[in-house]
Order: structure tokens, then sequence, then C-alpha cells
């Protein structure tokens, strides 16, 4: 198992991987960053990645140091030298080095930084599709998209910070962070969706989330028939009292694919055990992707 880091094209160990302590990433969160995966030894949806990796970039005005082509070579290089069976990948991208610690980009004159993460990809807890996960529903509230929109995917990661630090506070593995009108978002790092009467439900872009690579893909295996077309997934706002009705709720990222939350403010979601269209959703889902859907 190795750990890698390519800072701007040189391959050094993790542990020994350097930023310079004037990195507008570090000093200010003035970054933005993807994680890819692999699966079957190959980048997993990584056009969808980049396209994100792109939007973000464009949306903070900042430009991105190399071509798509480059750095996806710059990746795959990186990747070769870990020789992991499957790897996690996290790209960063960072304003540059700057000249002095002052937010105004009159001090960041650099180029960007471009900072590719190696590791091996973690697997989910071997008990996730028995157990679940617990959340709770945090008073830390999503950003307002006015102020810095969750849909950039940025370094600045302190909103999410808090409110799994709360949720951790009180015994739940996991956080349900709603909005200033009461309206839910998603969890830290994972988008959330509810199933009632047989639907999956997951709140629409605008209530301020993150739109996930799986978030997408699990809407687009919906569209085609899902599992032998007898579940459906579609966006919904989604309030509180929502959560309390559902007949189950899960999670979706690009590391976990789909992850059941089974029990909600120390309650339990139905029977307190991942459900049946959780399950059939993860089982039809991962063959799908395995056999090349989304991709």
């Amino acid at each position: 198992m190795t750990e890698l880091v390519n800072f701007n094209g040189e391959i050094t160990p993790e542990a020994e991987a350097r930023v310079p302590v004037l990195d507008r990433g570090f000093l200010f969160g003035d970054s933005v960053y993807e994680v890819v995966r692999t699966r079957k030894g190959g980048f997993h949806s990584v056009g969808r990645h980049l396209d994100r990796l792109e939007r973000s970039a464009g949306r903070i005005r900042m430009k991105l140091p190399l071509p798509r082509v480059e750095l996806l070579e710059r990746c795959a290089e990186t990747v070769q030298a870990a020789g992991n069976a499957e790897s996690y990948v996290r790209i960063i991208v960072t304003r540059g080095t700057g000249t002095a610690p002052n937010i105004d980009l009159a001090y960041a004159p650099e180029e960007p930084n471009l900072i590719i993460m190696v590791r091996p990809l973690p697997l989910p807890p071997a008990d996730l599709l028995e157990k679940g996960f617990s959340a709770e529903v945090v008073s830390v509230r999503r950003n307002d998209p006015r102020a810095l929109d969750p849909a950039i995917k940025s370094g600045n990661y302190l909103n999410n910070i808090m409110g799994l630090m709360e949720a951790r506070r009180d015994g739940a593995d996991t956080a349900i962070i709603l909005n200033t009108l009461g309206q839910v978002t998603e969890a830290p790092t994972s988008n959330l969706w509810l199933v009632k009467n047989g639907e999956a439900l997951t709140p629409p872009p605008e209530v301020g989330i993150l739109e996930g690579i799986t978030r997408g893909l699990l809407l687009e295996f919906g569209e085609e028939g899902g599992a032998d077309g007898k579940l459906s997934t579609r966006e919904q706002l989604l309030e509180e009292k929502d959560l309390r009705e559902a007949d189950e709720i899960f999670m979706t990222s690009t590391l976990m694919d789909i992850a059941p939350i089974t029990r909600l403010d120390g309650h339990p979601i139905g029977t307190g055990r991942p459900g049946p269209v959780t399950l059939e959703l993860s089982q039809g889902f991962s063959a799908w992707l395995d056999q090349g859907g989304g991709d």
C-alpha cells in the first residue's frame, strides 16, 4: 500500500511532501479539488470529475495549470508509480504561492500549484449494507449560495467540518445539514437521498448542494430504468419532516457509491436496518457501474 504526492510534477512519498507556507490554498482555502477513484484499475467517470473541476475553477476565476489531457497523464503517472490495486486520487489546484499572507490577488502573481495525492482506495465498512450509518440533523446551516456556493468544490470546508463535529459530538456517524430555509441539503461529504413509497428522492441543486458525480449517475440509472425498471430516482425539495417520515435514507459518494443511514437522531429509520429499495439500488447500481454505466 503506497501513498504518493505529485507536487507540480515531482513525485514524493506523502510523508515527505511539502506545500509552501505562502500557498494560498494553505492560507485561505483558495483552491479547488476533485476526488477520483479507480475501478478495475481505470479512472472512474474521470471526464465528469474534470468537467466539475473546470467549472469550480471558473467560478472562482482561477485558471488550471495544465490542459485536461496533460492533467490526466500526470494523474496516471502518479497512480502507476503507487502501484495500488485500486486508488483514491485527490486532485488539488491552489491559486499558487503568494508573496505575502494577504488575500488581495495583487499578492498572488505565481502560477497555480497542482497537487495530486494517491492513496490506496479506502474500503467501506464490511457490515455497511447490514448495519448502515447513524445521522443527526445538526444546528449548523449550509452556506447560502450567495455567500460561498456549495456547488463550487473548493478547499474551504469549514461549514462541513462544523456540521460533522456537531454530529460526532452527539454520537452520530454523520450530519444532515439543512439550509437557512429549513430545506434538506446534504451530508458533509455525501449527497443525501430518502425513499418514500418506493421512490428515491434527492434535493435539487438550488437548495445549496454540491452536485455529486455519483448522485448524477444514480439519477441517470433511474432514468434508464434502474433495477429492471422497478425503481425511480428523481429530485425533489425536501424538508426535515420528510426525513422523519422517510421509509429509508441513504447517501451517495464517489468512494462508497450507496451508503445506508439506518438511525436518525438516535431513532431507527424503518426497521433500523438498510431497507429493500436501498439494497436493491445498491446492488443494481454497482453492477451497472462495473459494466461501464456512466462512463
